[in-house]
């Protein structure tokens, strides 16, 4: 290549913006926007609402229209019904604008209905006297960046979430550990397995929930013995715990019934347990109430399971607990936030 014709590669000669020459250049730019694979539009700002006066293929074929359907339509037949508003008003002050350039990322729809994220921008083109003749607007579709950015904030929350819901099982856990009691170390063995066997039980039932929350009355089930169902009364509207409640609620009814069989009213044929609870504007509220027994002495070992049940309820819970212990057996009423932990 000699040096004259090299030079013509570096740059547009004088010549080039000659009348002769330029019907070839605007020819040559829309044979490029036709062809490129960038999904591109050019709007016309000379008439009413904007329409589109040309749409290449990539664009046909990211949207599913065919030109027909394109051509005379302002851009917003892509929008729907969760678009963000707030993206569309950011497009409408930058065309008001009219100078500016505009980018933004919207949810854009395709003839067929499905969605996709589109990264859109548009810009102004002018005539000699600067004024706006024509929006340039090319799309892409970022459907896929954004759904990695989702999935990667949706793992970061499961994992503060994990290690959230293992530090609240590690704190119970710790507290059947020190607060625990038995004469023996089969029976201290005991008593914290079967604190530990609540939380399996109450894990079981998140897991079978999809981790979306347990209702009340489920989890007393649960922590009901068997042999003790029909003497259990439970009354009071459906409520879902939310997930963060679930456990340590299972350790308080497991402290609860654990009392009742083995110190309080459940020890008797004649006694029986009423349970009531009642969701309050922020808050939970639940009374426990032994009936039927009339010789029900407090013993010294119930101390234990009150102590671990206030220390979940009001350490890790922020509620509060007032309790009382006539002859036929524990009455408690306890009262924990649920606003918190929803």
């Amino acid at each position: 290549m000699d040096a004259a014709v090299g030079a013509a590669f570096k740059g547009d000669a004088p010549a080039a913006s000659q009348a002769v020459v330029l019907p070839d250049r605007r020819e040559l730019a829309l044979v490029a926007v036709e062809r490129t694979r960038m999904p591109m539009v050019v709007s016309d700002a000379r008439q009413p609402d904007c329409p589109i006066v040309l749409a290449n293929h990539a664009f046909l074929a990211l949207t599913g229209y065919s030109a027909e359907e394109v051509i005379g339509r302002n851009c917003r037949f892509l929008q729907g019904p969760d678009t963000d508003p707030s993206d569309v008003e950011a497009i409408r002050q930058g065309l008001r604008a009219r100078t500016e350039d505009i980018e933004v990322e919207l949810l854009n729809y395709r003839k067929d209905g499905s969605a996709f994220w589109n990264q859109l921008a548009i810009s102004p083109v002018t005539d000699e006297m600067g004024e706006v003749i024509y929006y340039f607007a090319s799309q892409k579709d970022v459907s896929a960046r954004r759904r990695a950015e989702q999935m990667e904030a949706t793992e970061r929350l499961l994992l503060m979430e994990v290690d959230h819901r293992a530090m609240n099982a590690l704190a119970l856990v710790q507290s059947f550990v020190s607060l625990s009691k038995a004469d023996t170390a089969i029976g201290y063995a005991t008593a914290v397995r079967e604190r530990v066997e609540t939380l399996a039980r109450a894990h079981r039932l998140l897991g079978e929930a999809g981790w979306s929350g347990v209702d009340l009355g489920r989890l007393l089930a649960a922590e009901t013995p068997e042999e003790h169902t029909g003497c259990v009364c439970a009354s009071g509207t459906s409520i879902q715990l939310p997930t963060p409640l679930v456990q340590p609620m299972a350790v308080v009814l497991h402290e609860l019934m654990t009392n009742a069989t083995r110190h309080g009213s459940l020890r008797h044929l004649s006694g029986a347990v009423e349970v009531e609870w009642l969701r309050l504007s922020q808050s939970l509220l639940i009374k426990w109430r032994e009936t039927g027994a009339h010789d029900v002495a407090e013993p010294t070992e119930a101390g234990v399971g009150i102590r671990l049940l206030e220390g979940v309820v009001t350490r890790q819970l922020g509620g509060g607990v007032k309790w009382s212990w006539p002859c036929s057996g524990l009455c408690l009423e306890l009262e924990v936030p649920m606003e918190a932990a929803e």
